[in-house]
């Protein structure tokens, strides 16, 4: 059995973050409490980023292209930046004995992008359409994510832990502000029309539109976290 904190490396992804093994004091498998307390303890050094690994920060996030394609509604969201990831919460965690699967929960209390947007369509039972500049501020967030996880042989001979893809079950707990300008070219009756249905009706536009968000932001953690485990052994983050 696993004792060190090889489950905190990888439920700590999620806080966005990597790990590295001296800023983790190790914990028995079956101690949650301690597991989550150095869960916490880690993730507000570990968010900045690793340069001389090439993992990038987090928190702020850079992303140059979201694209969602839904039925109705076609959207792209260009150069974004996204703040908040920092104050994320995990809970939930739990990891099968053979290293195959990962589970956990994401509490975010808020989350905010900034960038420029191109939308055509549908929200729901507006038309909607514009391209300039955007913002969303979310409120409470829930992301559970479910992962499958890899061990294969590194050039050295030693085994290295890799997370090989995920999936995601959003969840908007409080309001969003959605603020897109120059919809419709400037039309400020139409815009206005639009946003007070996307404010009021903030759950079901989330449940819509926010799926093509959320991928792109947690792939490129896990991208991040990959790195580091790429350069660490599997041997070195478990007790003998």
């Amino acid at each position: 059995m696993f004792r060190k904190c090889v489950f905190l490396l990888l439920a700590l992804y999620c806080a966005d973050g990597v790990l590295s093994s001296s800023l983790i004091p190790p914990c028995k498998i079956e101690d949650e409490a301690c597991i989550e307390k150095s869960v916490m303890a880690a993730s507000s050094k570990l968010i900045q980023g690793i340069p001389e690994l090439g993992i990038e920060t987090s928190d702020p996030m850079f992303i140059e292209k979201i694209e969602g394609k839904i039925s109705i509604l076609k959207y792209t969201f260009f150069n974004t930046t996204v703040v908040g990831f920092k104050n994320c919460k995990i809970s939930d965690i739990k990891v099968s004995k053979d290293l195959t699967n990962l589970h956990y929960v994401m509490n975010c209390p808020q989350l905010k992008l900034k960038g420029l947007y191109d939308i055509n369509g549908r929200l729901i039972i507006l038309p909607v359409e514009g391209k300039g500049d955007y913002e969303l501020i979310t409120g409470k967030y829930k992301v559970v994510v479910d992962s499958e996880l890899k061990v294969t042989p590194g050039t050295d001979g030693k085994s290295r832990l890799a997370i090989k893809n995920f999936k995601l079950k959003c969840t908007p707990l409080s309001a969003i502000h959605f603020d897109f300008r120059n919809l419709f070219n400037g039309q400020k009756d139409l815009s206005d029309a639009v946003h007070k249905f996307a404010n009021e009706s903030w759950e079901d536009v989330a449940n819509l539109v926010q799926d093509p968000v959320f991928y792109p932001e947690i792939g490129k953690i896990i991208k991040n976290v990959n790195k580091y485990l790429k350069s660490v052994p599997l041997e070195e983050y478990k007790l003998n």
